[in-house]
C-alpha cells in the first residue's frame, strides 16, 4: 500500500513539473536552466543532465530513534603546584593560636603563606578563593578540617585582610585549631 502511495506521489510531482522539465524519451530528464533566465547579458547558462530515480518499493519496518546527546559545558579546574598558591589563614575563633596553627598546616604541605591575620568572628569554618583556584581551595579545605560545602568564591569583604592571597581559610568558631 505504502509503495503505491510512493508511486503516486512520484507520479504526481513529475507531471506538475512537466512544464518546468523535457523528457526526450531517454532515461535522464534534462533540466533547462535558462527557462526563466535571469541572467546579466552575456553570461552563458548551461543544461545540466539529472538521472531519474524511483521511490523504493517497500518502505523500512523500523524507524530508529534519534538521539541528541549535548557536550558538558563546563571549565576544566587546574590545581596549581602548593609552593604556587599564596594562602592566608585568618583567625575568626575568638581562641588564641587558631591562624597561627592552620598557618602551620599549610605550611607543612608546601603552599606559600602569608602572616595570620585576625577575622571577624565566625560560627563555621568557611574557604574563599579567587577565580581559577577553586581546585587549590578544595586541598586546603580538606587540609584544614574545613566542609567542602564551605568553599565560596572571594566576596568583596571576606572579613579579614587578604593582601596578595588567591586561597583565604578563616576558621570560626567549630575550627580544633588553636587553644
Amino acid at each position: 500500500m505504502l509503495s503505491i502511495l510512493l508511486l503516486g506521489m512520484t507520479f504526481t510531482m513529475l507531471w506538475g513539473a512537466r512544464g518546468l522539465v523535457g523528457n526526450d524519451g531517454d532515461d535522464p530528464v534534462e533540466v533547462l536552466a535558462a527557462e526563466a533566465d535571469d541572467s546579466p547579458e552575456g553570461v552563458n547558462t548551461t543544461t545540466t543532465t539529472v538521472p531519474v530515480t524511483t521511490a523504493p518499493t517497500t518502505a523500512p519496518t523500523t524507524i530508529p530513534a534519534e538521539t541528541t546527546t549535548t557536550a558538558p559545558t563546563t571549565t576544566a579546574a587546574v590545581v596549581h603546584p602548593p609552593n604556587e598558591v599564596i594562602t592566608r589563614v585568618g583567625n575568626g575563633a575568638e581562641r588564641g593560636g587558631v591562624a597561627g596553627a592552620g598557618t602551620n598546616v599549610l605550611v607543612a604541605a608546601g603552599y606559600a603563606t602569608l602572616s595570620p591575620k585576625n577575622a571577624e568572628t565566625i560560627d563555621v569554618s568557611t574557604v574563599y578563593f579567587l577565580p581559577g583556584y577553586s581546585k587549590d581551595a578544595e586541598l586546603v579545605a580538606q587540609l584544614l578540617n574545613v566542609a567542602p560545602t564551605n568553599i565560596f568564591p572571594m566576596p568583596d569583604n571576606p572579613g579579614m585582610p587578604v593582601g596578595d592571597a588567591q586561597v583565604i581559610a578563616v576558621l570560626g568558631r567549630d575550627t580544633a585549631y588553636g587553644n
